[in-house]
């Protein structure tokens, strides 16, 4: 027991060293929280996004520099040269197909809700991030695609940027009604006409004028022939333009001699693409609504 006892203050002043060092307070690594202060979120930035649909394409190239896309969808060169003419420079192409995706190997793929299944399943077992960006039917459906994209390409506040010049200019489009609403309708030949519940109405409204094809009773889009136009005899006809199809019968019905007596000068063509995706631009296809209508003829068609 005395010689316990003699060991004891040696075994106390030993025991720290067998315990373990003492934790010291250390400086937080940088972008890492310090006690008591709010961590900022690391926006992470893929480099090698490949883009599978028209509208992505658009989005994506007003988003990030050339150099992080490895390709973009082959239709997209036709709307990029109306668009944001050169945008696509040096930016290569690709079908979609799964061949695709293990040649250029991206580390982000931005698809549609309609991308072959088969190319978004051998992208997750590549380790590829897939993000499916729906349509837009409305501008608060630009809203949300345009976060979404911005979040998934690492660039929230370009997207934040862009949206917000596009707010700016409904704004003014929304102060600065017309003293009367022309009524115009959608029409290209087709059978079929878009009305409520669509971005191209919603952006006919933005511009100050009334859809004829909204009042009907199909929620989007409506059968709409010859006779119909003529039953329904708006001020101007609207007439979207693909430069990347070829002539049709369809365009060759958009050309009737009917449609040339009762509305030459009042035919409005305009891009495709801006009406039917949803992009930031779709506001300045308003305002050109806007001022296109102000170049037709006086009144109203006559018989």
């Amino acid at each position: 027991m005395r010689r316990l006892l003699a060991y004891l203050p040696l075994a106390c002043l030993l025991a720290p060293a067998f315990a373990g060092p003492v934790p010291e307070a250390v400086s937080p690594l940088p972008g890492q929280a310090s006690p008591g202060n709010v961590a900022t979120p690391v926006v992470r930035k893929p480099v090698r996004i490949m883009s599978m649909m028209l509208c992505n394409d658009l989005l994506l190239l007003m988003m990030v520099p050339n150099d992080r896309i490895v390709s973009i969808s082959y239709l997209a060169h036709d709307a990029v040269e109306s668009l944001l003419p050169g945008a696509d420079r040096g930016v290569a192409i690709n079908h979609g197909t799964a061949e695709e995706i293990l040649l250029q190997k991206p580390d982000l793929i931005l698809a549609g809700t309609y991308s072959s299944p088969m190319a978004r399943k051998l992208a997750k077992t590549i380790g590829a991030h897939v993000v499916e960006v729906g349509p837009a039917n409305s501008f608060a459906d630009i809203h949300r695609i345009v976060r979404q994209v911005g979040q998934a390409v690492g660039e929230p506040e370009r997207a934040h940027a862009l949206l917000a010049e596009m707010d700016d200019k409904l704004a003014w489009l929304a102060s600065h009604q017309p003293a009367r609403h022309l009524r115009v309708v959608v029409w290209s030949g087709s059978q079929s006409v878009p009305g409520k519940g669509t971005l191209t109405n919603a952006i006919i409204e933005a511009s100050g004028a009334d859809n004829v094809a909204a009042r009907l009773p199909d929620n989007r889009y409506s059968s709409f022939d010859l006779e119909a136009l003529l039953a329904a005899w708006p001020d101007a006809i609207l007439q979207g333009e693909t430069r990347w199809s070829g002539p049709s019968l369809q365009d060759a019905q958009s050309m009737h001699p009917l449609i040339e007596r009762y509305w030459h000068g009042r035919r409005i063509v305009y891009p495709d693409a801006v009406f039917a995706c949803g992009l930031p631009q779709s506001a300045d296809a308003a305002i050109d609504l806007r001022n296109l209508y102000r170049k037709l003829p006086p009144g109203r068609p006559q018989w």
